[in-house]
């Protein structure tokens, strides 16, 4: 029985954590730019291509690294690591953006959430002041960044996981051996 050297774990992961973040800030950029920040489909959009793009790492992990065969396990921690690093990247930028590069996008956003409760039917007349408060506390930089470490490592733990349900490929027993 010969032994499997161990294959490389941190250089690939912050290398596809760098992509991610990158394709993330990227993405945020561009719509920064076409002024469509407050846009709520364009949050789906980078979702998406930030989804597909993790799924092709971890198959190009899995053939690059691992040979073509990874299990559950070492997908789902390449997964999460680098899209940990992605997110800790992703939370630099964004405080950058808010504080330093347009300090009056909050003030966008905050108008935007307004224009949108405002015109809400389904929002009773008696609640409209309460969750135009609330929605004031909470758009802030400090808070939308806590948010984002705290709920990233979940979203991501729970994205890794179905991502290594898929991506994983057993390598075949061979009973002969």
């Amino acid at each position: 029985m010969e032994a499997k050297a161990k294959a490389p774990f941190w250089k690939p992961a912050l290398i596809y954590g760098g992509i991610l973040a990158f394709i993330s800030i990227f993405l945020s950029l561009v719509f920064y730019f076409l002024n469509m920040t407050t846009t709520r489909w364009t949050s789906w959009v980078s979702m998406l291509i930030g989804l597909v793009v993790i799924v092709y790492l971890m198959l190009q992990y899995r053939k690059d690294y691992l040979g073509g065969y990874a299990s559950f396990g070492q997908i789902f921690l390449m997964a999460f690591i680098a899209s940990l690093i992605s997110t800790l990247l992703t939370v630099l930028y964004t405080y950058l953006l808010y504080t330093v590069i347009d300090p009056g996008l909050i003030e966008k956003i905050k108008l935007a959430a307004e224009e949108q409760i405002l015109n809400n039917p389904r929002i009773p007349e008696n609640m409209v002041d309460d969750i135009l408060e609330r929605t004031n506390e909470r758009t802030t930089p400090a808070y939308i960044i806590r948010i984002a470490l705290i709920s990233g490592p979940i979203v991501n733990a729970i994205i890794a996981l179905i991502i290594a349900a898929f991506v994983k490929k057993e390598e075949p027993v061979n009973p002969m051996a």
